[in-house]
């Protein structure tokens, strides 16, 4: 989650909700996402389509973080010079709440001044018709969002697209059904 200000716009990476998706994941797929929440209030964070675990969350160093991370977003975001998270880290990681523990969530806390690692497990979008409705299933690239809960946070941004693929990491419509977007 990125603040340039205080009291301004929140984004994810510093990139506009309505800028392209920038984040291809492959169906089928495993990631590990981390929400990186140097601002002093906690987030809930929800992922539309998926269900995912919480591995831990890590208090890091966030006035530090933020400094090198804008340098970076303002010396043209070069990959060689991005913020190594790493070095931030202020402790060890900390085990999810009792109950997050081998549950399932669609919407995750964010601490303020942390990390929050979640696990998304085969990220496969629903292809067939949903409720009985034709033409209602997904098609790749698929496109979902995950968002901020606050309703206020949310309306001011902080959201944005991510995009499953092929399993050949293809990024190109196949031309059926509506372009291939999901929600």
């Amino acid at each position: 989650m990125y603040q340039h200000e205080l009291y301004r716009t929140m984004t994810f990476n510093a990139v506009p909700y309505m800028e392209p998706s920038q984040d291809f994941i492959k169906e089928g797929s495993t990631e590990i996402w981390e929400y990186i929440n140097p601002n002093h209030d906690a987030h809930p964070m929800h992922v539309h389509l998926v269900n995912f675990q919480v591995l831990n969350r890590q208090p890091i160093d966030t006035a530090a973080y933020q400094k090198d991370y804008d340098k970076w977003i303002y010396g043209g975001r070069k990959p060689k010079d991005h913020p190594v998270l790493a070095n931030y880290f202020t402790g060890p990681p900390i085990p999810p709440n009792p109950d997050e523990t081998l549950s399932y969530k669609d919407t995750v806390k964010a601490p303020a001044q942390m990390v929050t690692r979640i696990i998304i497990q085969e990220f496969i979008p629903p292809k067939r018709d949903i409720a009985s409705i034709p033409n209602s299933g997904a098609e790749l690239p698929a496109t979902y969002i995950h968002h901020c809960h606050l309703l206020e946070h949310e309306d001011d941004g902080l959201m944005r697209p991510w995009t499953i693929v092929g399993r050949d990491g293809d990024h190109h419509d196949s031309g059926h059904r509506g372009g291939g977007h999901g929600h």
